[in-house]
């Protein structure tokens, strides 16, 4: 299947493989954070926040699995299947998700905003915005080479899962989308 050809679903169980991979093959002290979008295809808002942080990973070196998005082209299987999968039941898209997979699986997430801007509307992103300002905490923290402190970050909920690493939920949500 040629990429012109490929469905939101091909493409965004391609990148879940990916990722998988990529968050299986980490070892040691990685990026201090992983970037989860969950959108839609018609969420340009959500998808230029996206390519904020995708030129800011870059800066830092992170890989792929540190920043992905689900959803960019369409609303897939595999984007719905990951919020009850990680256990985000009730995470509207378009959201981000940061995830700290130090001790224990800590997700902090928000609500970003939905659909494009009108004619004439500019973006409200400022310093004090929530997902700018986790930027900011990940991007000192990466220099720093320490954990990210986005449990003080304003406006992110949070959420902590033990048991399992980011590698091994992802992996067993990749495992139900191919059985699906």
């Amino acid at each position: 299947m040629s990429e012109a050809e490929e469905t939101p679903d091909s493409h965004d169980m391609g990148k879940l493989i990916r990722w998988h991979e990529g968050l299986a093959a980490e070892s040691g002290q990685g990026f201090p954070v992983c970037a989860l979008f969950l959108t839609s295809g018609e969420d340009t808002r959500a998808h230029d926040i996206f390519r904020v942080f995708r030129s800011a990973f870059e800066a830092l070196n992170a890989g792929f699995h540190d920043l992905v998005i689900f959803g960019q082209h369409g609303m897939s299987t595999t984007c719905a299947a990951l919020i009850p999968g990680l256990g985000l039941s009730g995470l509207d898209t378009p959201s981000l998700v940061l995830i700290n997979d130090d001790a224990d699986l800590v997700f902090y997430s928000i609500r970003l905003p939905a659909g494009s801007l009108a004619e004439g509307q500019t973006e409200e992103d400022g310093a004090g915005v929530p997902w700018r300002v986790a930027l900011t905490e990940i991007e000192r923290s990466a220099k720093d080479r320490v954990i990210a402190s986005l449990e003080l970050v304003e406006g992110l909920e949070s959420m902590e899962i033990s048991g399992e690493s980011l590698a091994e939920a992802v992996g067993r949500v990749k495992l139900e989308v191919e059985a699906a």
